[in-house]
């Protein structure tokens, strides 16, 4: 099997070499994953120093939500890693989506795990992200009974896609990105929590605030196969998605999550339109 994959590898090589997004060098000595960007284009990218408000996008410490706009929505806060502005990001972001190249989920990932390693001040957000994770050896910490008595449990959560648009992208872009996150930081990810039950328009394509709020009302449901009241009671959710614009898709499953009784709900992302 792996001699027919690296077969593969080679023939796409020579007739689709794989260049860099930032600078447009071919590195064949990289395994594909790691030459859509390249690790110094990688290192150039900036993170998100200051974090705002998923409602008002007004400045908010770490990105919790403002107790005025908590009427708007069910997230407690939203981290976003970087700017959708830059010329990486914004391609990557696009050939992921739209180009089906599913090997662009490291790079993303990677500007993910960056910004939230490299802020200066942890807060609630890293908190709820590194509560199994040690960045000084960077492995599991380790609790004792009592400890983790205390400590809320963290689910990582990917935003669900619909049948039909999973059918013609062949993958879940946001669940490649979970997978990244949840084995770095030690957590759980569940992706058969929460469903997409309306293969709603793109967000991207709706300009009105309200007609975004009313495209995606009511678009998720929670598993009914699931025991959800032990699975999430109480416990601390991270949705995952590439990107967001209004954060009405994120503010949706948040609310599903939260009827089921978990306790906060935050939303991570690559960038923000």
């Amino acid at each position: 099997m792996k001699i027919l994959l690296k077969a593969k590898n080679f023939i796409l090589d020579i007739l689709f070499p794989i260049q860099c997004l930032g600078c447009g060098v071919e590195l064949e000595n990289l395994e594909p994953k790691k030459r859509w960007v390249c690790p110094e284009c990688l290192k150039k990218i900036k993170t998100r120093k200051d974090q705002d408000c998923p409602v008002c996008e007004q400045f908010s410490e770490e990105g919790r939500t403002h107790y005025k706009c908590k009427k708007e929505t069910a997230l407690d806060g939203l981290w976003v890693a970087t700017e959708y502005k830059y010329e990486v990001v914004n391609e990557a972001i696009h050939k992921f989506k739209f180009n089906f190249v599913k090997d662009i989920s490291f790079s993303l990932s990677e500007i993910l795990i960056k910004s939230i390693l490299e802020t200066e001040e942890y807060g609630d957000f890293q908190d709820l992200v590194l509560v199994n994770f040690s960045q000084e050896s960077g492995e599991k910490k380790v609790y004792t009974e009592e400890e983790k008595n205390k400590k809320a449990e963290t689910i990582i959560v990917p935003v669900p896609l619909h049948k039909k648009r999973y059918n013609w992208r062949g993958f879940n872009q946001a669940f490649l990105l979970s997978e990244y996150i949840a084995n770095k930081f030690n957590l759980e990810i569940c992706d058969n929590l929460l469903f997409r039950k309306r293969n709603t328009k793109p967000q991207t394509k709706i300009k009105s605030m309200g007609e975004r709020k009313e495209n995606i009302k009511g678009a998720f449901f929670i598993s009914e196969c699931l025991d959800v009241k032990n699975l999430i009671k109480n416990k601390n959710i991270v949705i995952v998605d590439d990107v967001c614009t209004t954060s009405t898709t994120l503010g949706e499953c948040a609310k599903e999550l939260k009827k089921a009784g978990a306790k906060n709900v935050w939303g991570l992302v690559v960038a923000r339109r």
